[in-house]
């Protein structure tokens, strides 16, 4: 069964300012990215316990998940498993201090 995606708007943004960042250098690079994290969606939407727990302190962020989107290993997606939908938290770049930002949340 395909579960909805709702996308949060933090995540709606990273996504924003990934493509802008990436789009500086390269455009073409930018466009594939936008479209591999609709690709990456869509896959966790039929498939959305292929991502890994992901284990924080918060105990409002128990049960987040996170997987990679396809082709930008090094920008991963978290987000919660529901019974009806698949609720993205944020799009973030490995790089960054992943467990500051995440402990922001909710």
């Amino acid at each position: 069964m395909t579960k909805w995606i709702i996308i949060t708007p933090k995540a709606s943004l990273d996504i924003d300012e990934h493509f802008a960042y990436i789009a500086q250098e390269n455009p073409d690079a930018a466009l594939h990215f936008f479209d591999a994290v609709r690709e990456t969606f869509a896959e966790l939407a039929r498939m959305p316990g292929m991502g890994r727990l992901y284990k924080v302190q918060n105990p409002r962020l128990q049960g987040l998940r996170k997987w990679a989107v396809k082709d930008f290993k090094k920008y991963l997606i978290f987000y919660f498993q529901q019974d009806e939908n698949i609720q993205i938290l944020r799009v973030l770049y490995a790089g960054r201090d992943i467990e500051r930002i995440l402990e922001q949340e909710l």
